[in-house]
């Protein structure tokens, strides 16, 4: 299993280096605010499965996915897919432990050889059902679009597994050249829907819209804070709507403490999170 506890070919094959960014750095470049960073820390915590979407490349899915892994349960075994060369040999070998692992693929393309694609794909969503947790990036502009083409042909992913994709995080970039505007513009949760269809195109799965952002007022509108919502969510976390309500607040307070105290490089940032944790 040691082959996969390193990144392989991460940051696949870009003209410009690779600039890795944490959490707050995010925040403070305006992509999220601390309470729709809290929303999202929580769920991670709680071994939520997580998308990173967005249509033009060098976006920053695979920049927000990695500073969202310091965001994951301490003690979290890591395995990083090796694309077209993905055996999925460590998940038969006696030492896996799925309830305290997220398998990670860095793209779900055919673009390189490096990115998942194909019936690799459909291998990694059948490991939620053994209890894996996944974190992954896809060319999409919308939520209806990942599910699409996860559930098309070739990948073809059966409306049960894609339901166990929790978190997506539709990104919106007005340029991938040079200091462009980046934000989370939709963060929706999937879960298991219907399966006569219902509001969504496709039947077995419901999304609930958690975040969206107004592009006109540059301002995020925290749906997560309805009541009904909140519900859903609680009921997801296992807990009451209250106790869902005061973690995800303690989080916020948390990371307005450390915005307010300058904690932004990735380093620091890892050091904050984890005091939190033993907190």
């Amino acid at each position: 299993m040691e082959e996969h506890d390193e990144p392989f070919g991460w940051w696949g094959w870009h003209w410009q280096p690779a600039v890795p960014l944490s959490i707050m750095q995010i925040i403070e470049a305006g992509s999220a605010d601390t309470k729709l960073m809290a929303l999202v820390w929580a769920m991670l915590a709680r071994r939520a499965s997580v998308l990173v979407a967005a249509e033009p490349p060098m976006a920053g899915k695979t920049t927000t996915l990695t500073a969202l892994l310091d965001l994951m349960p301490p003690g979290t075994k890591r395995v990083y897919l090796r694309g077209y060369y993905e055996t999925f040999d460590f998940a038969d070998e006696p030492e896996a432990d799925p309830q305290h692992t997220y398998v990670l693929a860095n793209e779900m393309s055919d673009h390189l050889a490096v990115y998942l694609w194909g019936s690799r794909i459909y291998k990694t969503f059948e490991l939620t059902e053994r209890g894996y947790a996944l974190g992954s990036t896809m060319h999409a502009e919308t939520v209806e679009d990942v599910v699409a083409i996860l559930n098309s042909d070739p990948l073809l992913v059966p409306p049960r597994l894609i339901a166990n994709l929790t978190l997506v995080i539709n990104l919106y970039v007005s340029s991938t050249y040079g200091r462009g505007v980046r934000r989370f513009n939709t963060v929706n949760m999937l879960g298991p829907g219907n399966e006569e269809g219902g509001d969504f195109f496709l039947p077995g799965v419901q999304p609930t819209l958690l975040s969206s952002w107004d592009r006109a007022e540059d301002a995020f509108d925290h749906r997560f804070r309805q009541p009904a919502v909140q519900a859903t969510l609680a009921e997801w976390a296992g807990c009451t709507p209250e106790q869902w309500q005061e973690d995800v607040e303690r989080r916020k307070a948390y990371l307005d403490k450390m915005l307010a105290d300058g904690v932004l490089g990735i380093e620091e940032t890892r050091g904050a999170l984890g005091r939190f944790s033993m907190g």
